[in-house]
């Protein structure tokens, strides 16, 4: 079954401060929990001199495959919180890691999960982020003359991926399905037939938020 969800574009850090405390939370996208559990390694690695390097990540995109750790601090006040902000964003194939400085002041175990939570929510909203869903790929090919025309049509329901210059100009674009004959059948009117549309394949897509 297709879904669709969110996840960062890249690899991203964000830090802050609760009662003399750093929390630097890294997000990483991922493909499965192999690679998860590898740059969880290479995290606690580059913080090794932290406090905890507590993590939480979904793997699939059927949001079944999920892991947490407290790392040390209280049972349930650090890993699963941080799981709940990605699975309640519906955020998919994406790492947490939220790395903690201890600055001498307890916070507590309320204190400890509304840190954690919002160490991660934070690091969200300061993140490039992508919808991804099921979409063709197509490219259409035409004249100069009829780039100006084509691209802009393109633009208002999808996203164009590359675009190739050569004895015409040909662009590759990626639009989610239910829409995707529909803006064929305008690119073939806009160009009266002299537009080559052609479909290259079909996957996810991370489309601009």
């Amino acid at each position: 079954m297709n879904c669709s969800y969110y996840c960062v574009k890249d690899r991203s850090e964000h830090e802050i401060v609760i009662n003399k405390s750093r929390f630097i939370t890294t997000l990483v996208p991922v493909e499965n929990a192999e690679q998860a559990f590898e740059e969880i390694k290479k995290i606690s690695k580059k913080y090794s001199d932290a406090t905890h390097n507590c993590y939480a990540f979904i793997s699939n995109r059927e949001n079944t495959e999920q892991r947490f750790s407290d790392d040390g601090e209280p049972q349930g006040t650090a890993g699963v919180p941080m799981l709940e902000v990605l699975k309640k964003r519906n955020f998919r194939m994406l790492l947490a890691v939220v790395t903690r400085y201890f600055g001498g002041i307890k916070l507590g175990a309320g204190g400890l999960v509304g840190a954690y939570s919002r160490s991660v929510a934070e690091a969200l909203d300061n993140a490039d982020i992508a919808l991804y869903e099921y979409a063709r790929f197509i490219s259409v090919k035409c004249d100069y003359s009829l780039y100006r025309n084509v691209s802009e049509e393109i633009e208002k329901s999808a996203q164009i991926v590359s675009i190739d210059y050569g004895e015409g100009v040909c662009l590759n674009f990626a639009v989610k399905c239910d829409i995707a004959d529909a803006l064929k059948e305008k690119l073939t009117d806009i160009s009266s037939g002299k537009a080559a549309i052609t479909d290259t394949g079909s996957g996810y897509f991370g489309f601009d938020k």
